[in-house]
């Protein structure tokens, strides 16, 4: 029975997961994004990662970034594990003005543990700081929840289906005007708050202790919520009736390679 249960659950979030992208219009921005990564354990609790993205913008062809990641990870106990990663962004959208290299550091605690056999479930809690300011954040705060099916005695090369959402938190972006109905300036201030929303669905293949292989498709939907007191980011001005900060979307398909050393 508890078998039963494990698999239903699992086919409602996929296809939840699933009825959720279906809904994506033409109007957002659509990628790919091709990683590779490598993976060195240090010790029996101390790890190292290198990961890199390059993203394509399937709209135009053209490489929109390159992003690597290199981050050091600690085991605390038989669920809880740390870690801190340096993350240097290299843009490449040829727009003048734009900064070609961002800077990011960030810290994480992640706790994972088993619901039911075959299932298990992975929390994370994750702070970035950015070097340089951006328009929406400087700091970013996120909470990922993600969902995991892992059967590699009956799987083929240990195929593993997920789900992987998280919820961000934008705080100290640039200062935003902001206005009420009759057109007269308010606040002048950071739209912070909770903003983005992402999901991403995919599986894992293992074919050899060595390598590995995700196959994933990923949807970003940005947002207004008066939760908390949070600031629009998609703030209208009265006056003009243009939009300052517009809501960023996105959709992407993804391929990654992971090798350990």
């Amino acid at each position: 029975m508890i078998r039963r249960k494990k698999y239903w659950t699992l086919f409602i979030l996929l296809g939840f997961s699933f009825s959720i992208n279906s809904q994506i219009t033409e109007t957002d921005h659509q990628m790919f994004w091709g990683s590779f990564g490598l993976h060195k354990k240090l010790s029996k609790d101390v790890s190292l990662n290198y990961y890199q993205i390059n993203s394509f913008n399937l709209n135009t062809g053209q490489i929109n970034f390159i992003q690597s990641d290199i981050g050091l990870n600690l085991k605390l106990a038989n669920h809880w594990s740390t870690g801190i990663n340096y993350t240097p962004t290299f843009s490449i959208d040829n727009i003048a003005g734009n900064q070609l290299v961002y800077h990011r550091l960030s810290a994480k605690l992640k706790f994972r543990h088993k619901i039911v056999r075959h299932l298990y479930m992975k929390n994370y809690l994750v702070a970035e700081y950015h070097f340089t300011q951006r328009a929406k954040w400087q700091e970013r705060f996120y909470f990922r929840f993600d969902l995991e099916y892992k059967n590699k005695h009956k799987m083929p090369w240990k195929l593993k289906p997920y789900i992987s959402q998280k919820l961000y938190w934008y705080q100290n972006g640039r200062l935003l005007q902001y206005y009420n109905p009759n057109g007269d300036k308010t606040l002048l201030a950071s739209p912070n708050g909770l903003h983005a929303y992402r999901l991403k669905t995919g599986f894992k293949l293992y074919p050899s202790e060595k390598w590995s292989f995700n196959f994933y498709f990923l949807k970003q939907k940005e947002f207004n919520t008066k939760l908390f007191g949070s600031k629009d980011i998609n703030n209208l001005n009265p006056n003009s009736g243009r939009i300052r900060r517009s809501f960023y979307d996105f959709k992407v398909w993804g391929l990654s390679v992971g090798y350990k050393l």
